[in-house]
């Protein structure tokens, strides 16, 4: 179709446009002029519109990444840290609300066994814990009541060990001796000592 009109002066050969050759596929100029009636355009101002969006908006995600001038990514930037320091100040919230409640502590259960009250005077173990199983008395218990009626000024855990002869420990017996009444304690620490009860015999 010739040109109407005068045709356009430019000042400067900067402003003097650029003739370009295209060859464009059959298919896709099929939906090009489909696309321009639609929007009653020409296939100037379409191809003009289609480089100008491609070389204005990245549409390759790497080309958003390098793009200097890009605004997407702090945008989507600030979207996030706004979200984050929002469900921040809600857990602070609620954090601080259950801090300030009153949580009722349960009362402890009361031990099912007393607790054995384990003299510090000599290498105590816990080996004659297990003497008490199966029902049976310990062994040492009446070489050490013997002992004990023999001595009535009373004997230390050691002087005790050394008496009987023996290298067991002895803190558990005594310890449930005078749990159980049969033994007295005087004295605390190393200077623990021990005598018969006189109704104990």
């Amino acid at each position: 179709m010739p040109k109407r009109g005068r045709p356009f002066e430019y000042d400067t050969d900067e402003e003097r446009p650029v003739t370009v050759s295209l060859r464009i596929p059959r298919d896709l100029y099929n939906r090009m002029e489909a696309h321009r009636r639609i929007h009653q355009q020409s296939v100037t101002e379409l191809l003009l519109d289609g480089l100008r969006l491609r070389l204005d908006t990245p549409a390759d995600p790497r080309d958003i990444i390098l793009s200097d001038d890009n605004t997407v990514i702090q945008e989507l930037q600030e979207m996030i840290r706004t979200a984050v320091e929002k469900e921040v100040g809600k857990l602070s919230n609620f954090m601080g609300s259950h801090s300030r409640q009153t949580v009722p502590i349960p009362p402890l259960e009361a031990p099912i066994d007393p607790v054995l009250d384990i003299p510090h005077d000599d290498n105590t173990v816990l080996q004659e814990v297990g003497v008490h199983k199966r029902g049976r008395r310990p062994v040492l218990r009446q070489p050490i009541m013997d002992c004990l009626q023999a001595h009535p000024e009373g004997l230390t855990a050691v002087q005790l060990k050394v008496h009987l002869n023996t290298d067991k420990a002895i803190g558990d017996t005594l310890s449930g001796m005078v749990r159980h009444g049969l033994l007295e304690k005087h004295g605390t620490g190393q200077a623990v000592r021990y005598t018969a009860r006189p109704d104990s015999g």
